[in-house]
């Protein structure tokens, strides 16, 4: 397998049978324990299992000793009953002869101080020692395993830069210089242009004295400096992985390889994820501790991964409260294991996999819990898990193959936009924080929203905002003058593309190169930090109440000549009967600029009723509050709605229109009937 279609929240994966099952850890259980667990986990309906992520110890119990032994029998034992395995590279956690012998692969953090054995993610991705130790074990396993029937492909690593992601090791500052050599063609001029270095005298004369920056050491750094080091950390691990990822597919090309997170300092629209055949995800909802904002938060993750590269494998998935360290989650209610899980499936999970077996009994992860208890007995989890399997052995096929429809898309998963903020965040919200917020108004309206990257296709999308991306790329200018020419609404708001690439301020009027798009400029601009003591308001035209902004304002100007009309005015302070909002109709479409930043309770209160009294607002497609519809189209059109109540009460809603059949119960639908959805319920018709 190789990742061929182009990246896009539309791309499905190449898989063929739905995959479900769970992580699985020999080298924490005895024989006794292990023996029944291959039949147990297949009557729950799993296919696949997860193994050796962290057991490089095991496998290679001492330099160049290799033992497959467990590994071997638990693969067999499994596959014996159609039980499948997804093997890993153990390089998260080397064992301890390795850093005992080579302390010089432990990474540094900011402050200096060495990372040590006993975690994880504590070796350098740049370290040449650790990179060839690296590639010896991942050969050795797949040339072990190349012929091996049940092993279907492979997951790299585990979970890049969960916990660690910065690196100041003498072999990161070393790879550090030759990476800013060849970024500028070795020309140490165009890094002090491109980095603006003639500021707190930061000119260097040598790459060799490029620092790796640290952010408050003694303050605060250089924005485009900093940017740079976060691609240099994305590529450093990319080379990292692709020397696995080269020696897996060399060894059996009908494996995939994949891998889980998605963490930060990694661009997963760049070559880590074309590297891939698709990525994967872990998803544990819990981590969100007030239940009622817990589905908004959920649906924004999923949707926000799909946007990287299309469907993903979600290699784990909450199925009970996890602890570690201070803190213990709340516990799944009775239904509620489940409905997470089809939430995951229904925004784009092609499989599923349940984070764990079960539960440990020592180590850092002891009460994370998995599909068992720690006394081995199954309880409400595993019967919950043992009814999806039933479910997904009947309805995950028709699922394979389709994607996502949505109507509304919210501008994300970008890494310069979202780490360029980083340094220079003027203490406001992230790019990503304030997608969530615009993805969770519409979400809880029940439109069909999700997140879309401004180089992907915008075809199928009625509305797309920009919630407030101050590194903006020209190059995705004329895909959105498109999309608007051919009646798309599309939405920009505040402070969107005053920085460049490099993170440096453009010298252009704002909205910089989106100006001519939008029509109007920014007169002035203004943090807004305490509201209460200068409260701002604008007014919708034709609306008699006002609406109070937060965070930040903006006065604009409108294009004349462009036709650009104003629809929202300011109504306080010296902004009075300026204009905060303007419409600009081009071809059937229409740009709208606003002035303020995209809160939640600016965007339902002002944004959503001017888009409806606009025209643009798309219908919803779901009106029951609480109760969620995903719609999963296919190519030839035949088209899939997951319903699911996130409700703690039954709900009796009519099914969608046209819609025949309930997969889950296998029947058909009478046009006059009302579907009951139990707490946590879910329904799938076509």
């Amino acid at each position: 397998m190789s990742a061929s279609a182009p990246l896009s929240h539309r791309r499905p994966t190449p898989l063929r049978e739905f995959l479900y099952g769970s992580p699985y850890y020999p080298e924490h259980w005895d024989a006794a324990t292990r023996a029944g667990d291959p039949a147990l986990f297949r009557a729950a309906g799993w296919n696949v299992i997860r193994m050796a992520e962290f057991a490089w110890d095991v496998l290679e119990p001492r330099e160049g000793v290799f033992d497959f032994s467990l590994f071997d029998e638990t693969i067999a034992r499994m596959g014996a009953v159609g039980i499948r395995t997804i093997l890993c590279t153990p390089t998260a956690t080397p064992p301890r002869w390795l850093t005992r012998d080579h302390p010089e692969v432990l990474r540094i953090d900011a402050d200096g101080r060495r990372q040590e054995h006993g975690s994880r993610q504590h070796a350098s991705h740049f370290s040449p020692i650790f990179r060839d130790y690296s590639r010896k074990i991942t050969r050795a396993m797949a040339e072990h395993y190349r012929d091996n029937p049940h092993v279907i492909g492979w997951q790299t690593d585990n979970e890049f830069h969960c916990h660690f992601r910065e690196d100041y090791n003498a072999a990161t500052e070393t790879a550090w210089h030759a990476w800013l050599r060849a970024r500028f063609g070795g020309d140490i001029a165009s890094l002090n242009r491109a980095w603006g270095t003639a500021f707190w005298a930061n000119t260097y004369e040598r790459f060799e004295d490029v620092v790796l920056p640290r952010n408050w050491r003694p303050t605060y750094a250089n924005p485009a400096h900093w940017l740079d080091y976060q691609r240099f950390l994305s590529d450093g691990v990319t080379a990292f992985q692709r020397d696995q990822v080269e020696i897996l597919r060399a060894a059996q090309p009908r494996w995939f390889v994949t891998h889980n997170g998605c963490f930060g300092s990694i661009d997963f629209r760049g070559e880590f994820t074309r590297d891939l055949d698709f990525l994967g995800y872990d998803s544990y909802p819990l981590f969100d501790y007030d239940p009622l904002t817990r589905a908004d938060g959920h649906a924004f993750n999923l949707d926000h991964t799909r946007a990287y590269s299309g469907h993903f494998l979600i290699l784990e998935q909450q199925s009970g409260a996890g602890g570690q360290g201070n803190y213990f989650h709340d516990k799944p209610e009775p239904g509620e294991m489940r409905r997470m899980a089809w939430t995951s499936i229904a925004r784009g999970a092609d499989g599923l996999l349940f984070f764990r077996e079960r539960s440990c009994r020592f180590g850092a992860e002891e009460y994370w819990e998995g599909i068992l208890d720690h006394d081995n007995v199954p309880r409400r989890r595993y019967r919950e898990a043992a009814r999806l399997g039933a479910e997904l052995a009947r309805v995950g096929r028709e699922l394979l193959g389709s994607t996502v429809r949505i109507a509304v898309g919210v501008a994300g998963a970008d890494f310069a936009v979202q780490h360029g903020h980083e340094p220079i965040s003027h203490g406001l919200p992230s790019p990503k924080n304030m997608a969530e917020v615009v993805h969770g108004a519409f979400f809880r309206a029940g439109h069909a929203v999700g997140v879309v990257h401004p180089a992907d296709s915008l075809a199928g999308l009625k509305l797309y905002v920009v919630p407030h991306f101050a590194i903006f790329d020209p190059a995705w200018v004329p895909a959105l003058e498109k999309f608007v020419h051919e009646g798309g609404t599309l939405v920009v708001g505040a402070r969107t593309a005053c920085r460049d690439l490099r993170s440096n301020v453009v010298p252009d009027t704002l909205p910089g190169c989106l100006r001519g798009l939008v029509g109007a400029s920014v007169e002035e601009y203004g943090r807004q930090n305490k509201p209460e003591r200068r409260p701002l308001a604008l007014r919708i035209d034709g609306v008699d109440t006002d609406t109070p902004t937060t965070l930040w304002y903006e006065q604009l100007v409108p294009d004349a000549a462009a036709g650009t009309e104003v629809v929202a005015r300011w109504t306080t302070r010296h902004l009075a009967g300026s204009p905060a909002i303007t419409r600009r109709a081009l071809g059937r479409g229409q740009v709208l600029y606003v002035g303020a930043y995209l809160t939640r309770e600016f965007t339902e209160a002002a944004l959503m009723p001017l888009l409806a009294r606009l025209g643009a607002l798309p219908a919803p497609i779901s009106t029951t509050p609480g109760v969620e519809v995903v719609e999963r189209v296919h190519a030839d059109g035949r088209l899939l709605r997951v319903l699911i109540n996130h409700r703690d009460e039954a709900v009796r809603i009519p099914p969608p229109a046209n819609a025949r059949r309930e997969l889950l119960a296998d029947r058909a639908l009478s046009a006059d009937e009302l579907l009951e959805l139990e707490p946590n319920g879910i329904a799938i018709v076509a």
